[in-house]
């Protein structure tokens, strides 16, 4: 343990992180840490596109209360829907262009440490 990681990047460079391991490896690069460093990435995105669902939600209960109250015209809110509609959309997209980054940096990492890069 101690000294820097032996792990090697891509462009040829060592990885200037501190060794934790028994393998000479960084947190980062240990395949011990794999499983915690995915779901930390996955925890990642989750918080941002969570609270803006909330915050669409809440919105769209208030457009329907509005109508309800006669103090919205439905016309209006059928067109406020269309764009929550939209922004809904574009968060799925959000996450899954995420996702697939994550995934593709997992394949990455696990190449280069199966020395298949």
């Amino acid at each position: 343990m101690g000294g820097q990681c032996s792990f090697i990047k891509a462009s040829g460079e060592r990885c200037k992180g501190s060794a934790t391991g028994p393998q000479g490896l960084c947190w980062a690069h240990d395949p011990a840490n794999a499983e915690r460093r995915r779901k930390a990435a996955a925890r990642g995105g989750r918080g941002k596109a969570g609270r803006e669902v909330t915050v669409l939600k809440e919105e769209i209960k208030t457009l329907i209360a509005d109508v309800r109250a006669g103090e919205l015209d439905r016309n209006d809110a059928a067109i406020m829907i269309q764009g929550y509609r939209a922004l809904k959309d574009f968060i799925a997209l959000e996450r899954q262009v995420k996702e697939t980054d994550e995934l593709a940096a997992e394949i990455e990492e696990l190449k280069r440490e199966y020395g298949a890069a």
